[in-house]
């Protein structure tokens, strides 16, 4: 077999096994949307969902946590920028 047919050949290949297949020309329905009030029907009502915070939060640990996080990612990013000015010999 000649380089060219050879080519040839893989390319017949590749573009058949590329090619894009149609399942159908109808357009994609969204069936379980249509369903939700059937599901939802079966399902057993719970008397106390549980959401992920409960109130009544206490407003000093969640400020207390808030400043926390906001000073230590301060404080990381402000480490990080001193160490490479110092190690670049910017800052002595």
């Amino acid at each position: 077999m000649t380089m060219i047919a050879a080519r040839r050949s893989l390319a017949a290949a590749t573009s058949r096994a590329c090619t894009k297949r149609q399942m159908s020309d109808a357009p994609k329905l969204h069936k379980a949307k249509d369903a939700w009030a059937q599901i939802e029907a079966t399902r057993p009502k719970d008397p106390h969902p549980h959401n992920v915070f409960h109130p009544p939060y206490n407003m000093a640990v969640a400020a207390s946590l808030v400043g926390g996080v906001m000073a230590f990612g301060y404080g990381s990013m402000y480490m990080g920028m001193r160490h490479q000015q110092i190690k670049q010999g910017y800052w002595k």
